[in-house]
């Protein structure tokens, strides 16, 4: 069943597709030249070769802007013209107007889903963009960069700004400010959410207002609506992006919603994080896993919003450069991902077995006596389809699965036997047979308990357990089944992450191992002792179909005669050796040593 004691967590399959490497892990490279501050860069208009600043360089230019960047008044809405387009449209106008050095144009290729205006059709995620629209500065003229820390007010009380006052923006002021948090909430309309805001302990204050207040702004607004914000007023800060994009709404780029702010605000240093926490989680406390995976292109913003998880009581995990943010924001719209596979075979064993059974105990009789004269439609099988059929459906399905759970750790052991090493990989399907036997074990727990109350619900009417001829094979096959049941409630218990956690790995290994091979036994047991004169007689029905008994026994008694070899001494210790990291050296690869 499960492989790690710690259990499994929402982060283990996510990896970064191509993340570079810190800088402390970069190789020491030769002593640069200095270079004056302030330098233009000789590519200014391309993204940077890495999303790390050189040591002892800033990331933005550090020279103070004379001007401030403000949102000019908009005019009324022209005729067939949306409130994006024509804010985008003013803001062009009044920059080239009244500041036209300060905003330039972002020059970029256009995707195939814009149109030649630089906006994104319909049904996409993203807001409409527009290159004029972007912020990006020269150096020379550019804002010093926004420190790696949170101002504090006159009590210490570091100061940050949550703009958006809807539901999850007012459970994160709660926590902030339960964190000792001096909370600015920015709101289109402070004097209308004044009272929810204020009972969540924050200040309600307009958008302009509340970005005067700190450098870490947290963007608690829906994705599509940022473009109504100040953007301008957001160059140079530090963007906690907590948006999700539901992996159907993805555009032809691939881009992830915390990529394209970037895009629009390229001198602020966005930040992704708290997206996979809801605002109920965060009102009603955390019960589940802490996790909160944190991901940006500047490490120093990620290390400051980092410590502000930490701050809440979470477990912030660095997931690298902000090309991350595009599995970040598929987590929250994951449905049972993992237990896909585990569901899908369980579903497939489980109805073969329920159509075996069918054909053999209602169908099978009608149709072998079709051929007869006067034939009539027996019925009186079908009483019993809920009592017989999902029965012994379930007791099937859940031996098999059982088996399942420790087939593919043999046919692992002897690969590498054969391989005579641990560090080749494994097929694309054992690799996903192996990671799917924690939820295959539940499952097996799941039908066998099934199993068990439909077989007590229907002996409480009955005489007992078995019948007077089965002598010694009853109470025994009744005590190999309770054994079974209990035995694997146990190994489910012991499969929680909680419970996990405070076992050793040698208690744990024993569990998921020993305990597990010991059940497996049991369990074949309790159907050989139950149906041993069915299993070597001929009792085919329809001509061809084997009897429940027989069918679910070949795939335990496999797998326990593969795992015989395994426990002599000799392939034991081979065995143990490799999985030790030795790895076995033929003669020709040492022929030209």
């Amino acid at each position: 069943m499960a492989t790690n004691p710690t259990g499994i967590s929402i982060m283990e399959n996510i990896i970064p597709p191509d993340s570079l490497p810190s800088p402390s892990d970069a190789p020491a490279s030769p002593q640069l030249p200095s270079v004056p501050p302030n330098t233009p860069s000789p590519s200014s208009s391309g993204p940077p070769s890495t999303p790390y600043p050189t040591l002892g360089q800033p990331r933005f230019p550090s020279s103070a802007l004379k001007h401030d960047v403000t949102m000019p008044d908009l005019p009324e809405k022209g005729e067939g013209e949306s409130e994006g387009g024509q804010r985008q449209s003013q803001v062009s106008l009044s920059a080239s107007a009244k500041s036209a050095p300060l905003l330039q144009k972002n020059s970029r290729k256009r995707g195939p889903s814009e149109s030649g205006s630089g906006r994104i059709d319909p049904g996409t995620a993203f807001p409409p963009y527009d290159p004029r629209f972007s912020l990006s500065l020269p150096s020379s003229q550019a804002l010093s960069a926004a420190p790696c820390q949170l101002p504090l007010d006159d009590n210490g009380r570091k100061k940050i700004v949550v703009l958006g006052s809807g539901d999850f923006g007012l459970a994160l002021t709660t926590r902030l400010v339960q964190a000792n948090y001096r909370v600015a909430v920015g709101s289109r309309d402070p004097d209308r959410s004044r009272s929810k805001v204020e009972a969540a302990g924050g200040s309600p204050l307009t958008h302009a207002e509340a970005l005067r207040e700190s450098v870490v702004v947290v963007l608690a607004v829906p994705f599509q609506h940022t473009g109504s914000l100040p953007l301008g007023s957001l160059a140079n800060k530090i963007i906690v992006d907590v948006s999700n994009r539901n992996p159907k709404d993805r555009d032809s780029s691939g881009r992830s919603q915390a990529e394209h702010l970037q895009n629009l605000i390229p001198t602020a240093r966005v930040v992704k994080a708290f997206n996979v926490l809801s605002a109920y989680t965060l009102s009603r406390g955390i019960r589940g896993s802490k996790e909160v995976p944190v991901c940006s292109d500047d490490s120093e913003a990620k290390q400051l919003v980092s410590e502000i998880v930490k701050d809440l009581r979470l477990d912030p995990t660095d997931l690298g450069g902000l090309h991350s943010a595009r599995e970040v924001e598929e987590i929250p719209f994951q449905f049972f991902t993992e237990w896909k596979f585990g569901v899908i075979l369980s579903t497939i064993i489980w109805c073969l077995m329920f159509i075996i059974t069918l054909f053999r105990s209602q169908l099978c009789s009608n149709l072998e006596n079709m051929q007869k004269p006067n034939f009539t439609w027996d019925w009186s099988g079908f009483d019993g389809i809920v009592r017989d059929n999902v029965s012994s459906s379930c007791a099937g399905t859940s031996i098999t699965l059982l088996a399942l759970c420790y087939l593919p750790g043999v046919i692992a052991a002897y690969i590498q036997l054969v391989r005579g090493t641990k560090y080749s990989a494994f097929p694309l399907w054992m690799d996903t047979w192996l990671k799917g036997r924690k939820h295959i074990g539940i499952l097996m727990l799941w039908n066998a308990a099934i199993h068990a109350i439909l077989n007590l619900s229907y002996s409480m009417g009955s005489v007992g357990f078995y019948d007077d001829t089965y002598s010694w094979r009853g109470p025994t096959y009744v005590a190999c089944g309770g054994f079974t049941l209990l035995l694997a409630g146990v190994l489910g218990v012991a499969s929680l992450p909680s419970v996990a956690a405070s076992m050793t790995w040698r208690e744990f290994s024993f569990v998921q191992s020993r305990v597990g091979w010991l059940i497996l036994l049991l369990a074949s047991c309790h159907v050989i002792f139950n149906f041993w004169d069915g299993l070597i007689k001929n009792h085919f029905a329809c001509y061809f179909l084997p009897s429940m008994a027989q069918l679910c026994i070949m795939l335990p008694l496999l797998t326990l005669v593969l795992k015989l070899p395994l426990l002599m001494p000799c392939v034991d210790r081979s065995l143990t050796r490799i999985r030790q990291g030795y790895e076995r050296v033929s003669v020709n690869s040492l022929t030209g040593v």
